[in-house]
């Protein structure tokens, strides 16, 4: 009984905590959520306009591939109108794309003939770009080969330091007399192109960057990154000619605020602990409310429970049926042998000392966490009800309190002998338990005890 109405106390209170606390964290959840995945939205969104203005600059150098590819062509292998223009050329791609061009170097059967401009260039005169054992020409022999553009990633210069290239097939005649005439590449200062690129400028707009590409052994080769490597990025793939990059991107504050998610999830902990408690509270009034509206059904001079208490809270005044159908309750009615003689032979005071020793004596007896109670009947007649009780274990009961009561004495009045006479009930089936059918056998069996010479009980 008592684990009972403790899981009864705590259930509502427990699940109001548990809804409140998993709603409210659900929808910060799906709001976090949400929220994560704009965050990936806005930085792909971020990669690819980079990706866009980088494979545009890109577009825009080695579009003069073609150009001058064209010139050769339609001059039908001469190099002459590539001088004319030359000039010109790297100018207008510095002036467009931001990016000096290095070089541009012609080379008829793949062996260089010509580089502008000739300063700092001149250890490329007579390169051989179809030697497959020299860095950077396996694009060239691949161009060749597919008779189309093809972008190096970076390598090695003849002249010192890195650079990247495309290289162009040149291609004169048609149908049958159609044949390789050369190459025509354009090579950039790799490190010149990086800072044209501006790829810190993602650090000040809030996101670490990796540029990458993968490697011939699978592994990712770095182009450019930030100070800082990006914790769980998202990639962008993008295509500049053969090449295939990749720009990783993450906030620099993370996807995450820790510090925010932390105080949420703490005020909808407190948020949760305080509807909790309001619930609690609305429980304990309930309880202090129906513990005042029986102690209002105590005896006041016994401490036991009234015989209203019964109507109100035990038993369906109409039916007879116990409120809570869980109980077994087994009943004995208990009466004060010859208590008028008390009364009147020591007076009032005296029987009502007789009267509450009976009846503490009664609620020693009984275990209220098991539901059991004492119910003051009439003046000297008491009502006990023992809940889920085994017949031996009751009838021990009738023993025990039987004696208890004989050993009764007041010190200041050692010739008063106290007795009582039981009528016992025991619990059968729900069908024969109903309140005022068990009184009425319980009062039978009384009436017998003391016919048969009181201070006895009857079963």
């Amino acid at each position: 009984m008592k684990k009972s109405l403790a899981k009864k106390y705590w259930f509502r209170p427990a699940m109001v905590f548990i809804l409140v606390f998993l709603v409210m964290s659900g929808i910060y959840i799906l709001f976090m959520q949400r929220a994560f995945e704009q965050s990936q939205e806005r930085a792909l969104a971020t990669a690819n306009s980079e990706m866009s203005t980088i494979r545009d600059r890109f577009d825009v150098i080695f579009a003069r591939d073609y150009a001058i590819r064209n010139i050769i062509v339609s001059d039908n292998g001469s190099m002459e109108g590539v001088d004319a223009v030359a000039e010109a050329i790297l100018q207008e791609t510095a002036q467009y794309s931001g990016i000096s061009i290095k070089n541009i170097a012609i080379a008829p059967g793949g062996v260089v003939e010509k580089v502008y401009p000739l300063k700092d260039n001149e250890g490329l005169i007579g390169f051989d770009f179809m030697d497959p054992s020299r860095e950077g020409n396996t694009e060239a022999i691949e161009a060749y080969e597919k008779n189309e553009l093809v972008v190096t990633n970076p390598f090695s210069l003849v002249q010192g330091g890195m650079g990247m290239g495309g290289r162009l097939p040149v291609y004169i005649g048609s149908g049958d007399a159609r044949e390789f005439w050369g190459l025509v590449t354009i090579t950039l200062d790799y490190n010149i192109l990086l800072e044209s690129l501006k790829l810190d400028d993602l650090v000040k707009s809030g996101y670490y960057y990796r540029l990458w590409y993968e490697g011939e052994d699978g592994e990712p080769v770095i182009i450019a990154a930030s100070d800082t490597e990006p914790s769980k990025p998202v990639t962008q793939n993008f295509a500049i000619s053969n090449l295939n990059w990749n720009l990783d991107l993450a906030p620099v504050n993370g996807w995450y605020n820790i510090m925010e998610s932390t105080v949420v999830f703490l005020a909808i902990l407190l948020f949760a602990i305080l509807m909790t408690a309001i619930q609690i509270d609305k429980i304990n009034i309930r309880l202090v409310n129906a513990k005042l509206e029986k102690l209002a059904h105590l005896d006041a001079l016994t401490s036991c429970y009234s015989r209203q208490y019964v109507n109100m809270f035990l038993v369906n005044q109409r039916t007879g049926q116990w409120y809570d159908s869980n109980l077994k309750y087994s009943m004995i009615m208990i009466d004060i042998d010859y208590f008028k003689q008390f009364n009147d032979t020591y007076g009032h005071e005296i029987g009502d000392r007789v009267i509450m020793a009976g009846a503490q004596v009664l609620l020693d007896n009984c275990q209220s966490f098991n539901g059991d109670c004492v119910i003051r009947y009439g003046g000297d007649e008491f009502i006990m009800l023992l809940n889920n009780v085994t017949h031996e274990r009751f009838e021990q009961k009738m023993k025990g309190i039987l004696e208890q009561i004989r050993d009764i004495h007041f010190e200041d009045i050692p010739e008063l002998h106290i007795t009582v006479s039981m009528g016992g009930d025991y619990y059968i089936s729900p069908e024969k338990s109903v309140y005022y059918e068990q009184v009425h056998r319980a009062d039978e069996k009384l009436y017998q005890a003391k016919e048969q010479g009181r201070n006895q009980y009857c079963l």
